[in-house]
């Protein structure tokens, strides 16, 4: 169930790319995990262990720089990934990386909203 989510959810967002039969198959759900899990752990380290810590981590941008840290590795996840996958570097490749880099960041978000109550020193970052 949560495969085809993954599915539909990129080719929604980057657009399909029915030339290469493998996003469909086999990237868009093993990038799609990958970048859950990470943006989940990455979420859950930034409130729950540093946000508990101590109270230096509750700055705005100690945030925006643990998003743009998400950011810059769920590209790449998806870069790699997707390269040992396909084996060749195409056009599409890039937009679908960066696709995905925005569909981290808007996944750390909502998980930042749902988390931060629990946080002890980082209740109300960013908002």
């Amino acid at each position: 169930m949560i495969l085809t989510i993954f599915s539909g959810l990129y080719e929604l967002i980057a657009g399909a790319n029915p030339a290469v039969p493998e996003y469909d198959e086999e990237v868009y759900q093993t990038v799609g995990q990958i970048t859950l899990i990470i943006v989940s752990a990455v979420v859950l380290i930034f409130y729950l262990f540093l946000g508990r810590w101590k109270p230096i981590f509750h700055k705005l941008g100690h945030w925006i720089f643990t998003l743009i840290l998400t950011m810059c590795a769920s590209f790449a996840i998806a870069f790699i990934s997707a390269k040992d996958i396909i084996g060749e570097i195409d056009s599409y490749m890039y937009r679908f990386c960066l696709m995905n880099a925005v569909l981290a960041v808007i996944i750390f978000i909502m998980l930042s909203i749902v988390i931060k109550p629990i946080s002890v020193f980082s209740k109300r970052t960013p908002f």
